[in-house]
């Protein structure tokens, strides 16, 4: 009986940690909303930021839940390549970054992203390649944070609601802003950001 209670107790404390695991980005975001000087790095050893998250709790809770079930996903029916795929959710659009071996991968991981999403739109950034091939995680966490101060400096950026990543040199940015001309904005801060060779953009005008 004590070991079956051990087992019970185990179990419990396995799911208690997934949970928190899973929340802590959201409940990050959540405590950031409404601080538009203040950037956030989350991720467990890839470069994410949010910048100005203007997203409700409710919205952050389900982006959280769409990327645990793309993760999960991935793990399952591409196991080899979940490593490698970066997944970030934001307003319910799904991005996929990193570097995998072969068009093969690339298509098999995407394939595999968008069967979990569901109706959701997906961006395939997966790049081609070997892997760690112009930077290393730490070089783009770096470059990532540089990122985050100047977009934070950029005329009008502070309160617009963007995620971005760094990979290889290059800066995905995805979000939300107000007027057009803060797209454009975006991109020049970002190519101004030394490390950052190359921009990739996903954002759309707040509705």
């Amino acid at each position: 009986m004590a070991l079956v209670q051990r087992l019970r107790y185990t179990g419990t404390m396995h799911v208690r940690r997934a949970l928190w695991r899973n929340l802590l980005p959201a409940i990050l975001a959540a405590a950031c909303a409404g601080c538009p000087t203040m950037a956030i790095t989350m991720g467990a050893t890839k470069a994410v930021g949010v910048l100005a998250d203007d997203r409700s709790l409710a919205q952050q809770a389900a982006d959280v839940e769409v990327k645990g079930q793309i993760e999960q996903a991935l793990l399952r029916d591409a196991p080899s390549l979940a490593e490698a795929v970066n997944v970030d959710v934001f307003l319910g659009r799904v991005m996929l970054t990193g570097v995998v071996p072969d068009e093969a991968a690339r298509w098999s991981a995407a394939a595999a992203a968008r069967r979990a999403a569901g109706e959701r739109e997906v961006y395939d950034d997966l790049a081609v390649g070997a892997s760690g091939g112009l930077t290393s995680e730490a070089d783009d966490l770096a470059v990532n944070k540089a990122l985050a101060v100047n977009l934070l400096g950029g005329e009008g950026l502070a309160s617009q609601s963007l995620l971005h990543r760094v990979v290889d040199g290059t800066a995905f940015i995805m979000g939300e802003v107000q007027q057009e001309s803060q797209i454009e904005t975006v991109r020049a801060v970002a190519l101004q950001t030394s490390g950052v060779e190359r921009v990739v953009t996903h954002i759309v005008l707040e509705q």
